[in-house]
């Protein structure tokens, strides 16, 4: 086990840190059923969230595996665990409770999504209980979907949460939706925004990482991590819309996992019954010991051949530690060939050295079995593997762990193994976004210039990997876009593909060099001959902007997040998104992104008290595809 990281002088079997397993930043949490509603109880914030009571993980394997929804509902799986769900009957007392309207006016061609009044801060009274502000006001980690004029964005909001003081028992969460969502029937021009219902009301939590597709019947489905009905267990959900994403139904249980994370969906045609549409739900589920320290993680997969009614699932990929690769994947993104219903499940196998490992699952009969397609890359740990180098540097964000980051600022010094610990920064994931249509399986992947991870003086770049014969052979990795001195980060990639596969889209963040973040996108062009050619590169977002406060500085052992329901170092999320129409007008192409152009004023008792940037949603049209052959 080796790496020439200089950060990571120790042994990473040493080098054990505290896992990723919580966005709430305060201590104590239990759940208890008050007035037959079940509630999140907090502390009153005079400590951090130790994180090892969940378990540590070596750098390479657990710590910062979990994206932000696993990590919240990681944390409530924990709290019920640990709680009897006593039934107790007592009157709450609301804080006071301020709306936060910051004109969520158009600005040019780049629109707001998500409803900037629902953002909020709440505040109680010191004769109740002291404890700072809760800001309520963050969106971002976008997925969309189009059907020519109707736009649904998903994403990740923290306006959906309600807090109330129990004289007794302290601060608790009644509500906490983050699987937010905004709709425009429009083509992007309005919107409206709103929250997918829980599995039930009695257990009113969902925990965002939103994914979103729809069917040839127009129908829209939202998978999200959340709770079954009686807020015990942690869940895969599934929301559906029939009606434009104007409204969606109660959430149905896909699975109970208290271990899932970082779910995916995917719809397409069945291989057998091209009249049928498949959903397909890939997620992480990692595996804990005896004493609850996280070990490994699997693949899974959920199938529904009903509609979204019913799924069976099973476990697709459980890796083994072997000194090389670890026991630990993430990421997965199926995708599926609407011309041949053929399904591809990229994702990313941990290694226990620098660079880790994409591995590409297909199948041709809908999900019953599977195998591993090869890229024969020299010097790869196998045939199977496409290397990677995630990009970024490594930042102690305390409580979300030590984390691959892009960071803005001044280190405010006090990191842990003598790590930076920035104030401006947000997490880094390499997760292969891919399409996949007439043949073409394409994917696209963040990629660190240096072959050290957490190299802090690296760049980072785009890079597209296509294949023209179904994963049969695959084109040398194609360089999106380049660091440059101007330009030196490129991350979180976007993949869309016109529907004969040949012409793909990519959005993706840039962090400039004044340490301002933009959104870009590239056309690019599959020849005849299956080659990829450069067409050009565009501005979407059309203002820089920077990062928020998100690993603030509490005491020398604890951070925080601005936004007191989120983890440290979160901000615009782990992806982005563009949405094409499946049926027609498919080469109308809309890009919605994590934004922070916009101002938040924190109330002098914050730990960011003044005024500061805040993540939102934005969107824009993208110029329309070439006309195809």
């Amino acid at each position: 086990m080796r790496s020439s990281n200089k950060w990571l002088s120790l042994s990473l079997g040493v080098f054990a840190v505290v896992a990723a397993v919580s966005w709430l930043k305060v201590a104590h949490a239990e759940l208890i059923s008050i007035n037959g509603k079940t509630v999140f109880v907090i502390g009153e914030d005079e400590a951090a969230f130790d994180g090892d009571a969940f378990g540590d993980a070596t750098i390479k394997g657990g710590v910062g595996l979990r994206s932000a929804g696993g990590q919240m509902a990681h944390r409530f799986q924990q709290a019920a665990a640990r709680s009897n769900k006593t039934s107790l009957t007592i009157q709450a007392i609301d804080g006071t409770k301020v709306f936060h309207d910051n004109d969520g006016h158009d600005i040019d061609v780049n629109r707001q999504v998500n409803d900037p009044a629902l953002d909020h801060i709440v505040t109680f009274s010191p004769s109740q209980i002291v404890t700072r502000p809760f800001e309520f006001a963050t969106q971002s980690e976008t997925s969309a979907v189009r059907d020519g004029r109707h736009v649904v964005v998903g994403y990740n909001s923290s306006a959906g949460a309600e807090i109330q003081f129990f004289p007794g028992f302290g601060l608790a969460f009644t509500r906490l939706q983050f699987s937010g969502f905004s709709a425009s029937h429009d083509g992007g021009k309005t919107w409206q925004s709103g929250f997918v219902p829980p599995v039930s009301e009695n257990a009113s939590f969902t925990f965002g990482d939103p994914s979103l597709a729809t069917d040839r019947r127009g129908n829209i489905f939202y998978t999200s991590l959340g709770t079954d009905a009686n807020g015990v267990d942690n869940t895969l959900i599934i929301n559906k819309s029939t009606d434009h994403g104007a409204t969606f139904g109660p959430a149905t249980v896909v699975v109970v996992d208290n271990g899932s994370d970082k779910e995916w969906l995917a719809i397409g045609r069945d291989p057998f019954q091209p009249l049928r549409d498949n959903l397909y739900i890939t997620w992480t589920s990692f595996i804990s010991n005896a004493s609850g320290a996280t070990v490994g993680s699997e693949l899974h997969l959920a199938r529904s051949t009903d509609g979204g009614q019913t799924f069976t699932a099973k476990t697709l990929f459980a890796p083994v530690d072997n000194g090389t690769n670890s026991a630990f994947i993430q990421f997965s993104n199926p995708v599926a060939d609407e011309s041949t219903g053929r399904l591809y499940i990229p994702f990313l196998h941990f290694s226990n050295v620098d660079a880790d490992n994409v591995r590409v699952l297909v199948s041709d009969d809908g999900g019953q079995s599977f195998r591993f397609l090869a890229f024969n890359i020299a010097g790869a740990v196998d045939a199977f593997a496409f290397p990677n180098v995630t990009p970024g540097v490594l930042n102690d964000c305390t409580g979300g762990g030590i984390r691959n980051a892009l960071v803005a600022g001044a280190d405010q010094g006090g990191g842990r193994f003598g790590l930076p610990r920035f104030k401006q920064a947000t997490r880094l994931i390499s997760q292969p976004h891919a399409a996949a249509s007439h043949g073409v399986f394409a994917f696209v992947i963040n990629s660190s210039t240096s072959p050290i991870s957490g190299d802090p003086s690296a760049g980072s770049e785009i890079r597209a990997v296509v294949s023209a014969d179904g994963g049969r052979t695959f084109k040398a990795p194609f360089r999106v876009a380049a660091s440059t001195a101007a330009d030196p980060q490129h991350v979180h990639p976007f993949l869309s593909m016109s529907p004969l596969g040949r012409n793909l889209t990519v959005s993706y963040y840039v962090q400039q060099a004044d340490q301002r973040l933009r959104t870009d996108v590239a056309k690019l062009h599959l020849d005849g001959r299956g080659r990829v050619l450069f067409e050009r590169t565009m501005g979407l977002s059309n203002t820089a902007f920077d990062l928020t406060p998100s690993n603030v500085v509490r005491t020398p052992t604890a951070t925080t997040n601005f936004d007191r329901a989120v983890t440290t170092c979160y901000d615009i999320g782990e992806y982005q998104a563009l949405a094409r129409s499946r049926v027609f007008n498919a080469n109308d192409i809309i890009a919605a992104w994590g934004d922070n152009r916009k101002t938040w004023t924190s109330p002098p008792d914050s730990p960011a008290a003044g005024t500061h940037p805040q993540p939102d949603v934005f969107s824009a049209q993208v110029d329309s595809d070439d006309d195809e052959d």
